[in-house]
């Protein structure tokens, strides 16, 4: 399946079509660190081929650092109430095959995952990772830098 994706500062999907608002960027600049970003989004179009219509499919999205290991994108709380990191982000999804599909076209399923309040503890390169049915389907660069004065 192809996967576009991009950043935006807010993003949502409507009726099956992403609204976003300052979209197509790929650094965040903070004045110190650590540093809180308000609010980013994650969104992408997943291409879903004719075949592979009528079936259950799996999306996930993970922000990973340099060196390739997983960066928490929030807090949730435990079973025991106790906060633990939350590491990626996804669900289940399946797109039909309405009377009008002609044989062979594909569908398009939209996805926007918002996160607020990001913490960045120093300066660096991260990558979001998005995968469909385990497989990694395309990576966005993301640069956290200090802003100059």
């Amino acid at each position: 399946m192809r996967v576009d994706a991009f950043l935006a500062d807010t993003a949502e999907v409507v009726q099956g079509k992403i609204y976003a608002m300052g979209a197509g960027w790929n650094t965040i600049y903070v004045r110190q660190f650590p540093a809180a970003h308000r609010r980013l989004s994650v969104a992408s179009t997943v291409h879903v081929p004719f075949t592979a219509t009528n079936a259950s499919h799996n999306f996930e999205l993970k922000l990973l650092t340099e060196d390739g290991k997983e960066y928490p994108i929030g807090i949730r709380q435990n079973a025991e109430g106790q906060p633990e990191p939350v590491r990626a982000m996804g669900g289940e999804f399946t797109l039909g095959r309405p009377p009008h599909l002609v044989d062979g076209d594909e569908q398009v399923a939209c996805f926007a995952f918002t996160v607020d309040g990001m913490r960045f503890q120093a300066p660096g390169m991260f990558t979001w990772v998005v995968s469909v049915d385990g497989e990694e389907a395309t990576r966005l660069p993301m640069r956290v830098q200090q802003a100059s004065n």
